[in-house]
């Protein structure tokens, strides 16, 4: 039931692409440009979350209509990615809204919010979560975390304002994507590129798609990750840091390990977002 609900609704709301307004900018960017770009890390939204990880419908509206108002642009982790590798401009104010995990029904209410507000997020779904909850959404089981089916996958790639990434196909465990103590560095670099490879066969199987953004489980890395998911042809991955990000035209390293601000419940979005002052989030600079 809640798959044709939502799969009607995106299918009526969101026929067209996104177009965020921007102020006229230079068509390329010379090498050492910079921006300062801060990335909000959501989880799910409940009625009364109960954790740090979750925060009301209610909540994310509101950041959103903050963001709105106060002139900040919500970019895809592509456009950050086409801004070092290949200098396209971002938008004054850019900033990235990620999503972990894939939950429903949380993209279903995030959906219509995004087409309310003309925003956009990036998603980061687990491969073997959505596997699972694909195989047996027939079925109607009863969980308390449900996640996203490939059909709402598709659906919601399809709206152009819900970007898919990777979370791994099945290192969302407490050791996340961090090398297992006694493990050599062989084993490691296999293990991690082997389920990044069975990541990226299921998403393109499923939604046609690819990715080159991944998103570490619980932030959860050891020192030669970044290095090892550049070998799977990653070009960025986030992590749970909370800093803001100054990425540079040409810097290649700098897409890798960006920090994100988890986004609690219980505070304003003006309280919130005052960790986000107007000095660290400075405009992008052309």
């Amino acid at each position: 039931m809640l798959k044709r609900v939502i799969a009607a609704a995106l299918a009526t709301i969101f026929a067209m692409p996104v177009i965020i307004a921007a102020s006229p900018m230079k068509m390329h960017l010379a090498n050492g440009e910079q921006a300062n770009v801060p990335i909000i890390m959501y989880h799910a939204l409940e009625d009364t979350p109960d954790n740090k990880w979750e925060i009301t419908a209610a909540e994310f509206e509101a950041d959103l209509k903050y963001l709105s108002e106060n002139g900040y642009n919500a970019v895809f982790m592509q456009d950050l990615i086409d801004f070092v590798h290949e200098g396209r401009p971002l938008p004054q104010k850019p900033i990235v809204l990620s999503f972990d995990d894939g939950r429903n029904p949380t993209i279903g209410i995030v959906a219509e919010l995004l087409e309310k507000y003309n925003s956009r997020i990036s998603m980061a779904i687990i491969g073997k979560e959505t596997d699972h909850y694909t195989e047996i959404s027939a079925k109607k089981p009863s969980s308390k975390h449900p996640h996203m089916t490939w059909d709402d996958v598709n659906i919601a790639a399809q709206t152009y304002r819900v970007e898919i990434s990777s979370h791994t196909y099945n290192l969302h465990g407490k050791n996340g994507a961090r090398k297992n103590r006694g493990e050599s560095d062989e084993a490691y670099s296999c293990r991690l590129l082997a389920d990044l490879e069975k990541f990226a066969e299921v998403l393109h199987k499923n939604a046609g798609l690819t990715t080159n953004t991944l998103v570490y489980p619980l932030g959860a890395i050891s020192k030669s990750s970044d290095e090892v998911i550049r070998k799977a042809g990653y070009l960025a991955s986030l992590s749970c840091r909370e800093d803001t990000n100054l990425i540079t035209v040409g810097d290649l390293n700098c897409l890798y390990s960006l920090g994100r601000f988890l986004r609690p419940p219980g505070k304003s979005s003006e309280e919130f977002f005052k960790v986000i002052t107007e000095e660290n989030v400075a405009e992008t600079r052309f």
